[in-house]
């Protein structure tokens, strides 16, 4: 499946690339660049809103640094000092989501959730952060594990619907994900997340008791997410759409058919 639409306004020139160009291809939004920027971290586009390939090579770089885990300040701890970066990663964030969930506010939850976001490529905070997050909070029996639990999938929750609409208005790539079987109740809702940081604007149908979701428009993609296998029925429907023309396809840990 192609992740991103081409459009002549993204197509990178000889002296440079647009600013949707170098997010398209670093995974990075405006936002993130901004708030870089506002670190020291990068400089600005040049002449006419264009980005070279230098600033291109160190955004790669940069990159390289965010997907461990470090923070703005510790990066630039380390440019200004000329010092080897020194982090705890990602569990230094692991370990303060779970004291917020414990003792935060939700708008204290909300706010960390959304800071980390502008701060780390969506794919990074997700596959490194959330989901193990997520997965740890599943089989936590301690007391206050359920309160915790819901805590943290409701503020999910919040958090990809206010990136939908975010990305509705930026015009991106329509796609449906449709849940077909879940593990929990959280992890479609990750995926969401996820996939709006690959260029998508998603929108979601997480309650698999539906067993056929009705597209409100048309989209550009539909993903059938497979957390605990698909019935024959169901892929029996989906092979209908596929022999269709339909643009849709399975995804999720577990695609297998179940009874």
């Amino acid at each position: 499946m192609e992740n991103r639409e081409t459009h002549p306004s993204t197509i990178s020139f000889a002296c440079g690339y647009s600013t949707e160009a170098l997010c398209l291809l670093t995974g990075l939004s405006a936002v993130h660049l901004r708030r870089w920027y506002r670190y020291g971290l990068i400089g600005q586009a040049g002449e006419g809103g264009l980005w070279s390939e230098q600033q291109l090579a160190q955004i790669h770089h940069l990159l390289q640094l965010t997907a461990s885990g470090a923070t703005l300040p510790q990066l630039l701890t380390a440019r200004l000092d000329f010092m080897p970066l020194l982090t705890s990663g990602w569990p230094a964030h692991r370990g303060n989501l779970l004291w917020q969930l414990e003792f935060g506010s939700e708008r204290a939850l909300c706010r960390d959730i959304r800071q980390l976001s502008t701060t780390y490529r969506v794919g990074d905070l997700v596959n490194h952060l959330l989901v193990p997050l997520n997965r740890w909070l599943q089989h936590d029996t301690r007391r206050g594990a359920s309160r915790r639990l819901s805590r943290f999938d409701a503020c999910v929750r919040r958090h990809a619907e206010v990136t939908q609409r975010t990305t509705q208005r930026q015009g991106l790539t329509p796609l449906f994900l449709e849940a077909v079987s879940v593990r929990d109740e959280t992890e479609i809702w990750l995926e969401s997340l996820r996939l709006s940081g690959e260029g998508f604007c998603v929108e979601t149908s997480s309650d698999p008791e539906i067993e056929h979701a009705v597209l409100p428009k048309k989209y550009a993609h539909h993903l059938l997410w497979c957390g605990a296998g698909i019935t024959q029925a169901r892929f029996r429907r989906f092979c209908a759409s596929l022999a269709a023309g339909e643009p849709v396809m399975l995804c999720g840990p577990q695609r297998n058919i179940v009874s």
